[in-house]
């Protein structure tokens, strides 16, 4: 049943009713705050009108409450958010998301935190997308925040309201409606056929872990994490293939750890040339000696490409050997991402299609993969209308 409470102002005069309702206990135990609602009292009523008026409104907000259908009108977005952060980490949204969340969390909070969840609208995220805009806002640079950064600030906040809206609390999400800066498209960056090639020739002369595992970054397109989290089991050598279905990576909280890769469709069987698998032939015969050399202190967990103990790798190990690998040999500034773009920019200029190459990048969505390599699309549709002038147009 609804706690009601009385409140009088200095005279003793009645002006309003609290009302209570107990939320009980959340996943961890911990008693939740209850549901709370304020029932006005008007001057011409009489008390004992006012507390009838009082007990019926209470007993209607307490079966709201029951369904679902009331909110905690004094709630504040941040009192909200925290709780919207705990269950969504309890139903196993993955660790880099929620470090997102909390990293978004710190400028979001200070400014717009103690805003009651009710009352939040799309101006106040305006005037604070604003400021984010301007010089200071950037505690590292002392410049305004990156159009990027303020969008991932109302990803957070549209998270946070998402839930609100589907558990009743608030009729819609401001920040759908809310006006973020317009954020100018960079071109993915790829190495040119020559670079590519003198990139290969480089790996000529490096170790064999490192040539194999540079080779796979750059033959499938894959995501660091996902060829550092490649095991021996997902690689069949008869189909030529290899199955992303492991992703290794690294936060200060967990250290190294496994996960799923990014999205479902993440998910997938990338085909492999022959050459490939030959190469990955020679590495596993060499690191299957180097087992027998370590003896006990390696522990077999199955990586592919793994530490000397047989741990999985810190994929900042890569970038960082890629990063001196292109020092040492002169070659252009190298990351894992940039063989990333190479291969579907090179499939784009080879005629394939925008499914196949999301299919073997692993994008949830085919758009995101045209929306990314739009400008690549354009410069190979050029490179065909040239090709089919040469064919058709050209005088004999």
């Amino acid at each position: 049943m609804a706690n009601i409470q009385e409140r009088r102002n200095k005279e003793g005069k009645l002006i309003s009713y609290s009302i209570r309702v107990h939320r009980g206990r959340g996943p961890d135990g911990k008693q939740l705050k209850p549901y709370t609602a304020t029932f006005e009292v008007k001057p011409t009523w009489t008390e004992k009108s006012a507390k009838k008026k009082a007990e019926a409104f209470a007993a209607t907000f307490e079966k709201e409450c029951k369904e679902g259908l009331a909110a905690d009108t004094r709630q504040t977005f941040q009192q909200y958010a925290e709780y919207v952060l705990q269950l969504k980490e309890q139903n196993g949204v993955k660790h880099t998301t929620i470090r997102a969340y909390q990293s978004s969390a710190k400028r979001v909070f200070p400014a717009i935190g103690h805003i009651r969840l009710t009352e939040l609208r799309p101006q106040h995220l305006n005037q604070f997308y604003a400021t984010l805009g301007q010089p200071g806002a950037n505690s590292r640079t002392g410049g305004p925040l990156s159009p990027k950064s303020i969008k991932e600030c109302n990803v957070f906040v549209s998270a946070v309201l998402e839930q609100a809206v589907r558990e009743g609390l608030v009729l819609y999400n401001a920040a759908h409606r809310a006006t973020l800066p317009r954020q100018v498209k960079k071109e993915v960056q790829f190495f040119q056929p020559e670079e590519v090639a003198a990139i290969r020739e480089a790996l000529g002369s490096e170790p064999l872990k490192w040539k194999t595992l540079t080779h796979l970054l750059l033959i499938t397109g894959a995501r660091r994490g996902e060829i550092v989290g490649l095991k021996w089991a997902k690689v069949d050598f008869d189909a030529c293939t290899i199955r992303i279905d492991n992703n290794v990576l690294y936060s200060p909280e967990r250290g190294i750890y496994e996960t799923t890769p990014k999205t479902e469709k993440s998910r997938r069987t990338i085909a492999l040339p022959k050459e490939t698998m030959e190469l990955l032939r020679e590495y596993r015969l060499w690191q299957n000696q180097e087992r027998l050399r370590l003896g006990a202190y390696y522990e077999d967990k199955g990586f592919v490409f793994a530490q000397d103990n047989g741990g999985p790798m810190h994929p900042d190990s890569v970038t960082t050997w890629l990063d001196r690998f292109s020092k040492r040999h002169g070659l252009p500034h190298i990351t894992p991402h940039a063989f990333r773009h190479t291969m579907a920019s090179m499939l784009y200029f080879a005629g394939m299609d925008s499914v196949s190459i999301s299919a073997r990048l692993g994008h949830a969505q085919v758009s995101t993969t045209a929306d990314i390599y739009a400008h690549v699309m354009e410069a190979a549709d050029q490179k065909s209308a040239d090709i089919l002038g040469e064919i058709f147009l050209k005088k004999a």
